[in-house]
């Protein structure tokens, strides 16, 4: 933390406050500028809470021009916070003892939480800690929302402690044992302070219950009725004396404090029955709802001890362009307790930041280092690097002097690999026309064979031989295909391969039953048309037999229809 200068940012549950503090040469901390910006506390609208808090700080630091680094305070209902006792350890162990106090105190798996912890006593025999913790997603979000509202972060701390460490910088002198009411607009903490020693109990019961009450009972919004409750009972308001909502907001204050003085009542005696602690002689309230006007007199009437206002600023000089701050000292004691370091160094150090920034800012402080070791490595390098650069340069016009003389190869090299383009679409082109030649003998062959295969089988003739051409598509393909062949195909691209079209030939013929002229064929008849469609397997010339088709109607002959599909390799 600066040892001169501290900006420290509230986050309260319905404002947020801002203060930048000094400290003066005796060691009392000035307020050089504090601004502040209220929003909608209500509890029903508690997932917009960070971007509240965001714009609210935004505009804050835009009015005052602030920037920088703060410290920041989380409010009593974001914050957990537990006060545990364990046997007294060497200082080697205690991190060990306190590491597993936290995992059985703090509801949640340590990695879903920012936690820290803060020696509270430690009398050699017992050591008593305060453990507090907020849930990282909501640190994270809290902190990143601080970002944007125009500062950073670098250390957070728990409203219970800064109220704490507020307390002991404004009353050093008080030595007895005392009790903190600060009441906020979500929570209030009861801060027990004996001698060194403390122990924080927040509650639910805050300035929220007051209006809620109202609201329950008027039927008005939360945020009309809060503006009335802040007008009735800071005595701005012009409702007349006999109003019903005047008494309204009254009879809501009035059972506030009947229960604050239940609350009060049963934390002390469950503090003194734990602690062995005596009854605190004197209680101080502040927080936005200690400014009901019957609170003190009502709390010094049923606890029968002395109770007046926190004064925050009882130990802090207020510089003339703070001087707003003297209307809102009611909320600014947990503002003065994020700067007490500035007058106590030897303050122990405490913070729930997200361990993700906490890296950013120990990086942060490296940096010089690590900037200060890379202007050496340069510096070390120069001499070097003048040397490449020196021999870069003659090697780049050696580069340039032969680049001069490839030039020449390098076309002829051009004219080269064009011509063999040339040659190889050439011989592709003969082979392509070799092809078509000596397919024109394959017709011949092709009938050749045929006429040798009927011959064989014996009493069988053809009565039609019928080529089926090509569909549309295959003729197209082949069209294509043939032009790559014959000058489709740009100079020095190559041919692209002859695609040859399905040929098929409808075949029909008939054989004679010689055996059985005037019945029907025999078995042996089907044989033998069979035996002449599998013959054309092992045919150079037909790829494969379809659509067979045999007809017995004829006496003593055999119809056969089938086609034949030529092989594209031998095509006809």
């Amino acid at each position: 933390m600066s040892s001169s200068r501290v900006l420290a940012v509230d986050s309260g549950a319905g404002h947020v406050a801002c203060g930048v503090f000094t400290s003066s040469k005796s060691g009392r901390l000035v307020l050089e500028q504090f601004d502040l910006e209220s929003f909608n506390p209500d509890a029903a609208i508690e997932s917009q809470w960070t971007e509240m808090v965001s714009h609210s700080l935004a505009a804050v630091t835009k009015r005052a021009s602030l920037s920088g680094a703060a410290v920041l305070c989380v409010p009593g209902h974001q914050t957990l916070t537990k006060f545990v006792k364990t046997p007294a350890v060497e200082k080697s162990k205690r991190d060990k003892v306190i590491h597993f106090e936290a995992q059985q105190n703090i509801p949640y798996q340590l990695n879903e939480v920012v936690w820290d912890h803060l020696a509270v006593s430690d009398d050699g025999l017992d050591l008593e800690v305060m453990l507090a913790a907020v849930k990282l997603d909501v640190m994270e979000e809290l902190c990143a929302a601080i970002n944007e509202g125009g500062v950073s972060v670098k250390s957070v701390s728990p409203s219970a402690l800064t109220l704490y460490r507020s307390f002991k910088y404004n009353y050093p002198e008080v030595s007895d044992g005392v009790l903190v009411v600060s009441i906020g607009a979500r929570s209030t903490n009861l801060l027990f302070i004996d001698k060194n020693r403390f122990f924080v109990r927040t509650i639910a019961q805050a300035g929220n219950s007051v209006t809620q009450a109202i609201s329950d009972e008027i039927k008005q919004d939360f945020v009309q009725v809060e503006s009335l409750k802040v007008q009735v009972l800071s005595g701005q308001s012009d409702l007349p004396e006999a109003s019903p909502a005047r008494a309204t907001v009254l009879n809501a204050a009035h059972a506030f404090v009947a229960r604050l003085h239940l609350e009060i009542t049963r934390s002390t005696v469950n503090y003194r029955r734990q602690s062995g602690a005596e009854q605190p002689v004197c209680v101080y309230v502040t927080g936005g709802g200690a400014l009901i006007p019957e609170l003190i007199p009502t709390l010094g009437e049923k606890l029968k001890i002395r109770v007046e206002r926190f004064d925050a600023l009882r130990n802090v000089d207020v510089a003339a362009g703070a001087e707003s701050a003297r209307e809102h000292a009611a909320v600014l004691a947990d503002l003065v307790g994020l700067a007490t370091r500035l007058s106590n160094k030897s303050e122990p150090a405490f913070t729930l930041l997200p361990p993700a920034l906490v890296k950013g800012i120990v990086f942060a402080k490296q940096q010089p280092f690590y900037v200060g070791a890379a202007a050496l490595v340069a510096v070390a390098l120069v001499l070097p690097m003048w040397s490449i650069n020196q021999r870069a340069e003659i090697a780049a016009l050696q580069i340039k002097t032969i680049e001069a003389q490839m030039q020449p190869l390098r076309q002829l090299k051009e004219v080269n690999v064009a011509n063999l383009d040339k040659i190889e679409t050439t011989k592709k082109e003969v082979v392509a026309i070799q092809s078509l030649f000596e397919s024109k003998s394959n017709w011949i062959n092709f009938l050749t064979d045929l006429q040798e295969r009927l011959v064989k089988v014996e009493d069988v003739w053809l009565e039609k031989l019928q080529v089926l051409r090509p569909t549309a598509t295959e003729s197209t393909t082949a069209s294509t295909a043939s032009a790559g062949v014959f000058g489709g195909v740009p100079a020095g691209q190559g041919a692209a391969p002859v695609a040859t079209p399905v040929l098929r030939l409808n075949v029909s013929g008939r054989l004679l039953d010689k055996n059985n002229p005037v019945s029907k064929v025999s078995q042996d008849s089907y044989n033998r048309v069979k035996s002449l469609l599998a013959s054309f397997a092992d045919d150079k010339f037909i790829a494969s037999v379809e659509k067979e088709n045999f007809n017995p109607n004829q006496p003593g002959i055999l119809s056969f229809d089938f086609i034949l599909v030529v092989d594209s390799k031998k095509p006809l």
